[in-house]
């Protein structure tokens, strides 16, 4: 029976079907995280079975959820094991938001874990969702701190202390290590390998470069693809740099302002208003943009990253601009 068929039968298809809540895909995706580990406790299986017969919404949902399993045996053994026992450490929250988006994106979607969000998801060690921040410390004693969006592997071993940066944004404090010999401290990202020198610093990466702030210390950058000459790639206290594979470029001050997203802040000083969108978007499911009458704007204050429509707010009533919602979209104009 065709779609047509359907519909003059009064048979609803599951495209005529209204979109499932966000809190409800949620909870399946809690369900299914709590199945990994073993059978539920008869108390647990019958909470369980409760909340699959609230409502027909909550039964689809685990239909859903029940198909994705399935799908997830087609992963590779590695990828399917890491998506579904994804350690506490790694921030629960992290996991269902991102096992809650997959359910919300239907069978057909769920192929799109190909792309390298998912890739990063399903197989990093630490991961952040969009607005999460998370810290964590090593077992040397080293701080880490991972922005928003934020995929990292870890990686201790006989020889080396590496984190390898897949995407996003980190704060580092390094610390003596344990062994003897002391082991390097490494961090690779998408452009090079950064070996720290005692330090206090953050890696971001960017497409198609990396960027370093220095704060304390010192940190030498190794990009992939380039030799550089001894001494010219130590990046010290105080500095910033970007690299490339082939080059370092774009050494300046190092503001300990760009640190502020650790206690939730975007602090803006002279920045040119197109930049303060792009950074505040970072934090949110919204793309924020600035109209041409607006663009040549220059902001200084300080703005939360956790309510974005108060950020919003304020810049509008302290610049005198307007914000006007458009779907996903955010325009910011004169």
């Amino acid at each position: 029976m065709n779609d047509a068929a359907r519909a003059a039968a009064g048979i609803r298809t599951p495209r005529d079907l209204p979109p499932l809540a966000p809190r409800i895909l949620e909870e399946a995706a809690s369900w299914l995280l709590q199945m990994q580990d073993g059978p539920l406790p008869p108390a647990r299986q019958a909470e369980f079975e409760r909340w699959r017969a609230r409502s027909a919404e909550h039964q689809r949902a685990w239909q859903r959820a029940e198909r994705l399993l399935a799908r997830i045996g087609l992963l590779p053994p590695a990828l399917a094991t890491r998506a579904l026992n994804r350690p506490p450490r790694a921030g629960r929250r992290a996991a269902l938001r991102a096992l809650a988006l997959l359910l919300a994106a239907a069978p057909l979607g769920w192929l799109s874990w190909r792309h390298p969000f998912w890739r990063d998801w399903l197989a990093a060690d630490y991961v952040t969702a969009v607005g999460e921040r998370l810290d964590i410390t090593l077992e040397d004693g080293a701080e880490v701190a991972l922005n928003t969006d934020t995929a990292l592997d870890l990686r201790y071993d006989d020889s080396q202390r590496l984190l390898r940066l897949r995407r996003g944004e980190i704060y580092i404090r390094t610390a003596a290590d344990t062994r003897a010999p002391p082991r390097p401290f490494l961090v690779q990202t998408d452009d090079g390998l950064l070996l720290a020198l005692g330090t206090r610093y953050s890696v971001r990466q960017y497409p198609g470069y990396t960027e370093l702030a220095v704060y304390e210390g010192a940190v030498q950058i190794h990009p992939d693809g380039a030799d550089v000459a001894p001494g010219a790639n130590i990046i010290g206290a105080g500095r910033r740099a970007r690299y490339t594979r082939q080059r370092i470029e774009a050494i300046d001050a190092a503001s300990e302002a760009a640190l502020a997203w650790r206690k939730g802040l975007l602090i803006a000083d002279d920045m040119p208003v197109d930049l303060w969108a792009r950074e505040l978007a970072r934090y949110g499911r919204e793309t924020i943009e600035v109209d041409a009458g607006a663009s040549a704007l220059r902001i200084s204050g300080t703005f939360p990253i956790d309510d974005i429509p108060q950020a919003l707010g304020m810049l509008a009533q302290t610049y005198r601009l307007r914000t006007r919602r458009e779907g996903m979209r955010v325009r910011i104009s004169r």
